[in-house]
C-alpha cells in the first residue's frame, strides 16, 4: 500500500482542516470528513485483492469459513467505528464519539455471538465425555 502517499493526504487535510478551523469549523469538518472517506475507498480498493483471496481459501475449505467470515465483519465494524468516533471527537462532540465506540463494540459483540453460543456447545460437549 502506498502508506507515503496516503500519509501525505492525511497531513495536507489535517493541515488545510487546521487553518480552515479558525474561520469555519463546519467547513473544516467537512474536509477531514472527505479526506477519511477518500483514504478509507483507497484503502479498500487496495486491500480487495487480498479479501478475495481469503474468500477462495474460505470457500475451498482450507480455513475456517464462519471465524474468518466474523473476524473480517468485526473488523470493518471497528473500523468503521474508530473512524465515526474520531470525527465526532473533531467536531467537539465527546459524547457522541463515546456512543458510537460504544455502538461498535456490542455489533462486534452481536456478530461474534453465533461462535461464543458454538464454543459453549463444544465445552458442554466435552464435559458431558
Amino acid at each position: 500500500m502506498e502508506l507515503f502517499g496516503i500519509g501525505i493526504c492525511a497531513l495536507c487535510a489535517a493541515i488545510f482542516g487546521t487553518l480552515l478551523k479558525r474561520s469555519n469549523r463546519e467547513y473544516a469538518l467537512l474536509i477531514t470528513t472527505l479526506a477519511a472517506v477518500l483514504i478509507l475507498s483507497h484503502v479498500a480498493e487496495q486491500a480487495a485483492p487480498y479479501l478475495s483471496q481469503l474468500g477462495s481459501l474460505e470457500a475451498a475449505g482450507e480455513i475456517g469459513g464462519e471465524c474468518l467470515s466474523v473476524m473480517l465483519k468485526a473488523v470493518g465494524i471497528t473500523i468503521a467505528g474508530q473512524t465515526a468516533a474520531s470525527l465526532c471527537k473533531d467536531a467537539g462532540e465527546a459524547t457522541l464519539a463515546f456512543l458510537v465506540e460504544t455502538a461498535a463494540k456490542v455489533c462486534v459483540l452481536a456478530t461474534a455471538f453465533p461462535i461464543v453460543l458454538k464454543i459453549f456447545d463444544l465445552i458442554g460437549e466435552i464435559m458431558r465425555v
